[in-house]
């Protein structure tokens, strides 16, 4: 009951479309000025247009708001630390899988989701 409530019981495939929208949502972030931080609309559109444009299950706002809060934190911290350029390094030109910072994210995801 305890991981229903509050996570940790995710199918694969929902785990890597978190991960997938967590680098997504972050890189939306770094093409704007930092500290990062969006509007609810503006975080809404980037949403919708996300599930439609990757054709993911919509998994509900808690879901996708758990995921940004978390991909803003992260962002933030990697700016105020100056290594935004690590991010980058992980998601392009494709989502590196294997690299260390994915695999973090991926591993604290799968305990909150």
């Amino acid at each position: 009951m305890f991981s229903k409530l509050f996570g940790g019981n995710a199918s694969p495939e929902k785990v890597n479309d978190a991960v997938s929208y967590f680098f997504a949502f972050s890189l939306n972030l770094l093409k704007k000025d930092g500290p990062y931080n969006l509007s609810e609309s503006e975080k809404y559109d980037f949403r919708n247009n996300y599930i439609l444009k990757e054709k993911i299950d919509n998994y509900g706002i808690g879901f996708f708001s758990k995921i940004e809060l978390e991909s803003t934190n992260f962002t933030n911290h990697h700016f105020s630390q100056n290594t935004s350029h690590q991010i980058k390094d992980c998601c392009e030109p494709t989502l590196n899988q294997d690299s260390p910072i994915t695999l973090e994210v991926k591993n604290y995801l799968e305990s909150i989701i």
